[in-house]
């Protein structure tokens, strides 16, 4: 009997040549969500799945908790400080950014931008200025308040925080895995809806 949608864990990609086009037969949309080669898996952007502040938070702890790399945690200070610093730029690429510009590579960009000089505690970068003026026209919202504790760090901790992003991160600016992140088209939020098999394929 088959049911209205599946989700197949797939190593190798075999089941997908064997049952795909038994699926596909029976008028199931197939999907592939392919880890192991990036260019035969399908668009996901999980800003498309952004639709509340809460939604923002999950994304930010979901990223970080599966970025940690081996080891022992280190101070949970930095941490913190990383995850206001997405939290703020995520929020506000959701709420600011037009709909083609809502993903990794965006924030990789913001993140990019973010030149902090330890011997000048007045200096605005690019995105300082960008939030200065959002506040201005949306005073306390979301995004600047993640923004504004995060800032109350001096330019060498700041300058720290940075140097951990931009490592924590360094994996999606692959060109692949961007373009991969580009846009989305698996569309997992209606998973169901139709009759569907989602093949997830990944070491």
């Amino acid at each position: 009997q088959l049911h209205s949608s599946y989700c197949i864990t797939d190593p190798k990609g075999t089941l997908l040549v064997e049952c795909g086009n038994l699926l596909a037969k029976a008028k199931y949309q197939i999907k592939v969500l392919n880890l192991i080669n990036f260019k035969k898996s399908m668009h996901y952007n999980p800003f498309m799945y952004i639709h509340s502040e809460k939604d923002i938070l999950k994304l930010v702890t979901t990223l970080m908790a599966n970025t940690k790399g081996e080891g022992n945690a280190g101070d949970p200070f930095w941490e913190k400080a990383e995850k206001l610093l997405y939290t703020a730029l995520i929020a506000y690429i959701h709420y600011e950014a037009p709909e083609e510009e809502q993903n990794f590579a965006t924030l990789l960009e913001f993140l990019n931008a973010m030149e902090v000089r330890e011997d000048d505690e007045e200096f605005k970068n690019p995105v300082d200025l960008m939030f200065e003026a959002l506040e201005k026209r949306k005073p306390g919202c979301f995004a600047c308040r993640q923004y504004r504790l995060f800032s109350l760090a001096a330019g060498k901790t700041m300058k720290s925080i940075l140097i951990s992003c931009g490592a924590r991160l360094a994996p999606f600016d692959i060109k692949e895995l961007r373009d991969l992140m580009e846009y989305n088209e698996l569309e997992l939020d209606t998973l169901g809806d139709e009759k569907t098999a989602l093949f997830v394929i990944l070491s």
